[in-house]
């Protein structure tokens, strides 16, 4: 009954009639009034329903709205705004499998192909669709390479630039992640590695996602995650506790940071900022330090956790709750370091674009502030300026790796950066009073890894770039890139850091990230040439060349010590913490990927055993981290169905009735566009979003090999 009462609306009576109210007089409320009956007019008082002004009341129209938004959504999903092209048709996912005979042409029933349904399929796509052309300038130098598109009547026309993505005709990209759920189904992987169907914003060619899609094409119904769920589940952030508050509180997370993530990422000098913190010297004016402060007592919180934290989330609640828009119309350092470590918090707490967000905010303030300048005449005091170069290079690492993570194109410049790397010195060496710069030491300092992962970005950033463009470098061009620059680096590596190298406990963490992230990015330059040799083989018998047989073995290799090396790192770890849990989980699942598709494509090769105990190391060491990260559960189920069936084994210990996976060329081919140019998802087919000129890229892709 109360429940009733608090949802109906209240009906409540004017205080003065319509026409006294219409003709502003004093209304004596009478029945009727005394200026009606003076002048014979109709008396009436107009009742109002108003809503209560309860929550309760409130509450239950934002879950209605909710609802609305979520059926309108799932309308939006379902109804495309125009079909799409009979050539969209053709090589749509199996999601058009039951279209009518009518719209596939000729296509059998069955999801899969004849072998020779298969070439003459291929045959016709490459014969019928997109092309690429070569184009050169008027002196021969411009080699790119221009898509021309079909037209009604069968002639090719020249797009005016080189570009195989356009802008989506819907903002299929748009992304929330302020929402939380009690059930988690609104999840957005921070690692880019695990497929969703919407809310996770653009990731691309060199993302894990994109590679399990080319793994398993089934895995868009069965293993994405769906966050257009019924908002009604959201919940609330964790409360703040009233005890944080107290500073005093604080300074067991502050310990925790500077005990974990600093050693990895020395973005702030210690020293400084426990002295403001205590208060032997005043703390910086403003709400940047404070914001400061609270991002390093989440990161701390969440970096050093042993079991799955929590508390992090309302030290980051405190953090948000000191940023203000007025904070943007200044600059300063203190901010470059918050916004920086922001970033990179919530990306590890599985808010990606957010993070993304705000790396940008860092980088633009850090260039506004002059952080990539070294003036010669410059006299500045050597802490000063030490202090700029670390902040800077951290702010780079970050930048360029969260980059590469997503795939997506890079913007920090490299022309008129002037500054130079940190010093490999100790904190002791470069304090305020110091007057010159002290020699480096050959040792591992707190600046040693900084200063290797800064040179292996600018080592390898040009290659990246080829990564995530288009044509995409042969075999050979990229071997001599490697040989080039990414083996030139690791010969460069200090010796009392190379890998191996005897160094105290607390850099091993930060030196086998490095090992991890230099094997993860030859996987990234490499995995295009394993997968186009699966593709390939059910089309014709074709000979590797041996740049291709060169390049798919470094790919295998570095796999392999991947996962070995990981693997042994968290079996001998202690403690096993939140932060190398994340980091190994990454390398870990993007490694384990490879021999899960050579599995799935050649079960018998000689190989298949190494292959095999590889995936089972990985889902031994995945399933441990499932305590620490909920992302690790979920990569565990994704490797086990998609390669499941490879690694049993029938009564007598063989694999006598496994054969490779018959999903045909055509249907490989279509993964493989979701896996080199993300932008041809599926959801694009069903919102009217017309990729008729991007149906042959994957086809140039592999026709690359018959050109060598």
């Amino acid at each position: 009954m109360d429940e009733e009462v608090l949802d109906t609306p209240v009906e409540k009576t004017l205080s003065s009639c319509s026409d006294c109210r219409r003709r502003k007089l004093r209304c004596d409320r009478g029945q009727p009034c005394d200026n009606c009956t003076r002048h014979g007019r109709n008396c009436s008082y107009e009742k109002i329903s108003r809503t209560p002004l309860t929550r309760k009341h409130l509450s239950h129209v934002e879950q209605e709205l909710a609802k609305a938004k979520a059926l309108l959504r799932q309308y939006q999903g379902g109804h495309s705004l125009s079909a799409p092209s009979p050539s969209s048709q053709r090589l749509g996912n199996q999601r058009l499998e039951h279209a009518s005979d009518s719209t596939l042409g000729n296509a059998p029933n069955s999801p899969r192909l004849s072998s020779q349904d298969e070439s003459s399929d291929i045959a016709l796509m490459v014969g019928h669709e997109t092309s690429v052309v070569s184009t050169t300038g008027p002196n021969g130098i411009d080699g790119r390479q221009q898509p021309t598109q079909s037209t009604a009547n069968g002639s090719r026309t020249i797009s005016p630039t080189f570009s195989l993505e356009t802008s989506p005709a819907h903002p299929d990209f748009d992304w929330d992640e302020r929402i939380q759920k009690t059930n988690h189904a609104h999840f957005i992987d921070g690692m880019a590695s695990l497929p969703e169907r919407t809310a996770r914003g653009y990731m691309g060619i060199a993302s894990g996602a994109a590679l399990l899609r080319l793994a398993d094409d089934t895995a868009d119904a069965s293993l994405e995650i769906d966050n257009n769920q019924n908002e009604e589940n959201m919940q609330d952030t964790p409360p703040i506790p009233n005890a944080i508050f107290s500073l005093s509180q604080l300074e067991p997370f502050v310990e925790a940071y500077f005990a974990t993530y600093h050693i990895s990422y020395p973005i702030i000098h210690e020293a400084t900022f426990r002295a403001q913190f205590m208060e032997v010297i005043p703390r910086p004016k403003g709400n940047a330090w404070k914001v400061l402060l609270h991002i390093v007592a989440a990161m701390g919180a969440f970096a050093s956790s042993v079991t799955a934290p929590e508390v992090d989330l309302a030290l980051f609640e405190a953090t948000k709750a000191h940023m203000s828009i007025d904070m943007l119309e200044t600059g300063n350092i203190i901010l470059v370091q918050a916004l920086t470590l922001i970033s990179n918090y919530v990306q590890k707490r599985n808010k990606p674009n957010s993070g993304y967000n705000y790396l940008g905010l860092a980088k633009r303030m850090a260039m506004g502030i002059g952080l990539h300048k070294e003036f010669p005449a410059w006299h500045s005091n050597p802490f000063k300026l030490e202090t700029r170069r670390r902040v800077y290079w951290c702010l780079y690492i970050f930048d360029v790796g969260a980059t590469i993570t997503f795939s997506r194109p890079l913007d920090l410049p490299t022309d008129g950066i002037e500054i130079q790397l940190p010093l490999n010195v100790a904190d002791s060496d470069i304090t305020v009073n110091t007057k010159r710069y002290p020699a480096e030491v050959q040792e591992t300092t707190l600046y040693t890894p900084v200063r290797c992962q800064a040179k292996f970005h600018l080592a390898t950033t040009q290659i990246y770039a080829k990564l995530i463009s288009a044509p995409f470098p042969s075999a050979e061009q990229m071997l001599q890139a490697d040989d080039a620059n990414l083996v030139k680096w690791l010969r460069e590596i200090p010796p009392y850091y190379q890998e191996g190298a005897d160094l105290p406990s607390k850099f091993r963490l930060s030196q086998s990230i490095l090992q991890w992230r230099w094997r993860n990015f030859r996987i990234l330059m490499y995995r295009p040439f394993l997968m186009r040799k699966f593709l390939t083989k059910k089309r014709t018998v074709i000979t590797t060349s041996p740049h291709d047989e060169n390049a798919i073995q470094r790919c295998l290799d570095a796999a392999a010590e991947s996962i070995q090396s990981i693997t042994s790192y968290w079996q001998q770890s202690n403690p096993q913490n939140v932060l190398a849990c994340w980091y190994s989980l990454y390398f870990l699942f993007q490694a384990t990927l490879i021999p899960v598709i050579c599995l799935r494509n050649e079960p018998h090769s000689s190989l298949a055993g190494a292959w095999r105990n590889q995936v089972f190391s990985a889902l031994e060491a995945i399933s441990d981290m499932s305590r620490l990260n909920s992302a690790a559960t979920r990569c565990y189920n994704i490797i086990t169905k998609i390669c499941g069936a490879y690694l049993g084994q029938d009564s007598t210990g063989q694999w006598e009735g496994l054969s490779a996976t018959s999903e045909s060329p055509l249907t490989q081919l279509n993964a493989l566009n979701t896996f080199m140019w993300p932008m041809t998802e599926p959801q694009y087919f069903s919102n009217g979003y017309d990729l008729a000129f991007l149906e042959s890229v994957p086809v140039d892709f592999v026709n690359q090999q018959f050109q060598m």
